[in-house]
């Protein structure tokens, strides 16, 4: 036990008084004369003795009461884990204001509760005290140590958020500033609904030197059905294809859900609707279908009708049609009329052939693949261009020449692609395809392994590259025949033969005229359909350079809401970095100098989507787990601030004190008034 004002200790000293008075009683004695005095002498007796049994019951309730009321004034208290230190306190406060705290509550909504409990928490503390205010935001004044005035205004200008972190980010980010502080007894107070997919508490295992309070926000266990995600069956999107989306709906409810309508829109046109069932606790995945009708950036948008929460009732997402792809083929001597009547003559392309001692490099710039055919040396300014090129997102495809120079293999090492070795004069068929490739995914219907396979009478082994390489096909001695490699943004995609006769019929064969076409419209791939709020924080485009300065801007079609990303330029790409700066699902159009010059799109975490919480029994359970610093308080406002006080000073003891001390003065009345009269001697 301990006292929080020791020295009214010194009222113990007052228990002396009622000693004294027992130990001089002064007391006048009356002459009272009777004939006969035998009988009286006997009552006397009997009477002194009850009276000095009385008088030390007295003297011992008057002692009691007096030393309980001086120990009730120096606030005795039970010491529990938590204290003050000498020199203040740092108090953390996590006020959690995502989306699931816009439900409703007994108060109100549970962000109210939260606000108002984080109130009772900070009024408990001194001013001296150093105060860390963290929320879903992670914004610049969180980052400080705050005062007590500082906190109270900023906990009134809280609102929801469309950030959500983790609990072992939320911790991160709050030790990083608590240490900017020099007081050494840290106490933590988190307020939240404490959602479990988000909320993992193993993560308090790793520190238990802070003291902490766990504050849940009870309200009405609701149902809730979300678009989960979505994505393409196919990557590559062309004018007229008829393309199928997926997307996921869950359904986080306890009980089946059935016929929820599901609905696609394109650049505001309906394009597919479908009804699903769903059972508790699970998911299903709805198949859209339709047809691509315009090129451009299409902005689609898959929508569902559920309430109470609606913030994942909608789905934002973007992908690019591209009319046509441009092809560079850089030869020797002349066009090779195979890769011609490959990309030439088809409309999907825009076919650039020129030689290699005269390549515009303006040209290449703008092209989505560059085909190396049988070129004898590569130039050191071709090579810097090449380089830029692939790292910068673009495709590289090279076919081999005999009369090839060292510089052909300095450029695949610069980068960390295969290189060419000798030349293998041996017949051979093609052993495998790589149906998973994205250059044969979904183009071969049979899958009995009976293909019929393209020949070579030569070839070039490849051999080295880097991580990641992917071989397309294989000839019967298992050595690669096509193999791309991984090149930062870009790939670099060899063929162990050249397209003439001399190599064998590969470059008449339908099955290997299927993966060169596809490399070709690989540019059309769409990377990113959207961005997650708070999780993705950054996407390449492609934007035209016109020379100008002036920063691009992403404006929000609905609410016209913009802001102003980091923008750094990346070969023939800008890569833009968003810095949580976009707080609204919606499609942000690219903005510069007034020009519209793309679009993307940005949606809510769908992690608040799950409203299954820990309840107060499940986390005072964990709380137990976790050792004795852990504690959970209600968030009763009628309470929170003495529970608060108790944590902080322990559990006071005076009030029982005052209640012993007055039992005291109550008995000693009550025996004076019923155990007989005082003795004749009083």
């Amino acid at each position: 036990m301990s006292f929080a004002n020791p020295l009214m200790l010194i009222g113990l000293a007052a228990i002396l008084v009622p000693i004294i008075i027992h130990l001089f009683n002064f007391r006048r004695y009356k002459t009272i004369y009777f004939s006969n005095v035998q009988m009286l002498e006997d009552i006397q007796k009997k009477t002194k003795r009850a009276s000095q049994i009385q008088q030390l019951i007295v003297l011992a309730l008057r002692v009691l009461g007096i030393a309980a009321l001086a120990l009730a004034c120096a606030q005795p208290f039970l010491r529990t884990g938590d204290k003050n230190s000498q020199n203040g306190n740092v108090v953390a406060l996590f006020v959690d204001n995502s989306y699931s705290m816009e439900t409703e509550s007994k108060n109100g909504s549970r962000l109210y509760d939260a606000v108002d409990a984080a109130k009772n928490i900070v009024q408990s503390f001194d001013f001296s005290d150093d105060f860390v205010l963290t929320t879903q935001d992670f914004s610049g004044e969180e980052s400080h140590i705050l005062n007590k005035d500082q906190v109270l205004e900023i906990l009134d200008r809280i609102a929801v958020s469309p950030n959500s972190h983790s609990f072992k980010e939320i911790r991160a980010f709050e030790n990083h500033t608590i240490q900017q502080s020099n007081k050494a007894n840290v106490i933590h107070y988190y307020i939240s609904d404490f959602q479990k997919n988000n909320f993992d508490m193993s993560v308090l295992r790793n520190d238990s030197s802070a003291h902490i309070g766990l504050i849940p926000t009870p309200a009405e266990q609701l149902s809730n059905v979300g678009i989960d995600s979505c994505w393409f069956l196919t990557p590559v999107f062309k004018l007229d294809n008829t393309v199928t989306l997926i997307a996921r709906i869950h359904n986080y409810g306890d009980e089946e859900v059935q016929k929820v309508p599901v609905k696609l829109h394109v650049n505001e046109k309906q394009k597919a609707i479908a009804a699903l069932d769903i059972a508790a606790g699970g998911y299903a995945d709805c198949h859209l279908t339709y047809r691509i009708d315009e090129t451009g950036t299409n902005c689609g948008k898959v929508s569902i009708e559920d309430v109470p929460i609606t913030f994942d009732n909608d789905l934002y997402f973007t992908y690019d049609v591209s009319e046509n792809s441009t092809i560079t083929v850089i030869y020797d001597r002349e066009p090779n009329r195979f890769l011609t009547a490959l990309y030439g003559k088809d409309s999907v392309f825009t076919y650039q052939p020129m030689g290699y001692q005269q390549v515009n490099y303006t040209q290449l710039r703008q092209s989505a693949v560059v085909v190396l055919n049988e070129v004898p040396t590569v130039s050191s300014g071709l090579a810097d261009e090449l380089t830029k090129f692939v790292k910068a997102g673009g495709t590289l495809l090279v076919f081999p020449s005999e009369k090839a120079d060292n510089s052909v293999n300095n450029l695949l090492k610069s980068l960390d692609a295969g290189t060419y070795g000798s030349l293998v004069k041996k017949t051979l068929n093609g052993k495998s395809v790589n149906r998973e490739s994205i250059y044969f995914k979904g183009a071969l219907e049979t899958a009995d392994g009976r293909i019929d396979m393209p020949q070579t009478l030569q070839h070039f082994a490849i051999a080295g590259g880097g991580n990641g390489s992917e071989v397309i096909m294989t000839l019967e001695d298992n050595s690669p025949l096509l193999v791309s490699y991984p090149v930062e943004s870009g790939k670099v995609i060899l063929s162990a033969v050249a397209m003439n006769d001399d190599y064998g019929n590969a470059h008449r064969h339908a099955l290997f005229f299927v993966p060169l076409h596809n490399i070709g419209i690989m540019n059309a791939v769409q990377q990113k359909l959207y961005n997650v709020i708070g999780v993705d924080q950054m996407q390449r485009v492609m934007l035209p350079s016109d020379g100008s300065d002036e920063a691009v801007v992403l404006r929000a079609r609905k609410g016209g809401e913009e802001f102003i990303p980091e923008q750094r330029r990346l070969g023939n790409e800008t890569a833009l970095y968003f810095h949580n700066q976009a707080h609204s699902s919606d499609w942000y159009d690219i903005v510069r100098g007034g020009q519209v010059l793309g679009t993307l799109a940005f949606n809510l975490n769908r992690r608040e989507s799950d409203l299954a919480c820990y309840d107060e029994k499940e986390l005072n359970k964990m709380a137990e787990e976790l050792g004795g610093n852990t504690a959970v308080i209600s968030a009763d406002t009628k309470n929170i601030a003495k529970s608060v006080s108790d944590r902080l000073n322990g559990k006071p003891l005076w009030p029982w004190f005052v209640v012993f001390s007055l039992l005291c003065f109550l008995a000693e009345i009550a025996l004076l008034r019923f155990w007989g009269k005082p003795g004749l001697n009083e």
